[in-house]
């Protein structure tokens, strides 16, 4: 069964002069999974904040959020209330869960597996698979693959400027956009190729999407300078 992730932004009620834990309590009550973080699943304001999102992605499970940037109150109550001072908190069945590293421990070992399966007994939880390694090819061969597999999509992680002065055909220029419909709505078995100028933007890019769970990511490990050296002439060098 797949599940769409439901990860709407809780907001503040306004009312300074509410009790705060009441506040919390009553989140946490109507939430099985719920997670205090700084910005929102569509923009994490931290780079913690934004890890433990993508773990929550790769499960495929619903849940809702508090942005504690939102309400001072609500910030320093959340740490008193799990004795625990830094943000993000993950919380399970109002169980306090942990930070960033704890529940990437807890998302590899099993433990979050067994603790959402309790939370949403109503959904068959899959666990997301084995992180797989980026293929690290070279512009020939990289050029003899997509002639072989025309459907797989080469993505460009250059900016448009650098797109103005040399492009490959074909190539599609992976923006924001792009990243949350492949995030949301794309097959992770599915082929997909990067490229850069010289390969280390792409590479960052792969090991991104890898780390999402796509399963077969290339990336050209010298970029389009090599792809104009061996592949293509007529594309300009910069």
């Amino acid at each position: 069964m797949q599940f769409k992730v439901v990860s709407s932004d809780v907001g503040s009620d306004g009312d300074s002069g509410s009790d705060v834990h009441s506040r919390i309590d009553k989140m946490l009550s109507e939430n099985p999974v719920f997670l205090f973080m700084k910005g929102t699943p569509e923009s994490p304001q931290c780079g913690f904040s934004s890890k433990v999102v993508d773990i929550l992605r790769t499960w495929n499970i619903p849940y809702k959020s508090f942005n504690v940037l939102s309400d001072e109150s609500i910030r320093q109550g959340v740490k008193d209330y799990a004795n625990w001072q830094t943000i993000p908190q993950l919380y399970i069945d109002k169980e306090f869960v942990g930070g960033s590293d704890v529940v990437e421990e807890m998302s590899n070992n099993g433990e979050l597996e067994d603790m959402i399966s309790k939370a949403h007994p109503d959904i068959d939880i899959t666990p997301p698979p084995p992180l797989a390694d980026v293929n690290e090819i070279l512009s020939e061969e990289a050029s003899n693959i997509l002639k072989q597999n025309p459907e797989i999509t080469l993505l460009d992680v250059r900016t448009p400027e650098e797109r103005d002065t040399a492009c490959i055909e074909n190539s599609v220029l992976l923006d924001q956009n792009l990243v949350e419909e492949m995030l949301d709505s794309w097959d992770k078995s599915k082929e997909i190729m990067l490229i850069c100028h010289v390969g280390q933007r792409s590479r960052q890019a792969a090991q991104f999407f890898t780390s999402q769970g796509f399963q077969q990511v290339y990336n050209i490990s010298d970029g389009i300078k090599g792809w104009s050296n061996n592949v293509d002439s007529s594309i300009p060098q910069y």
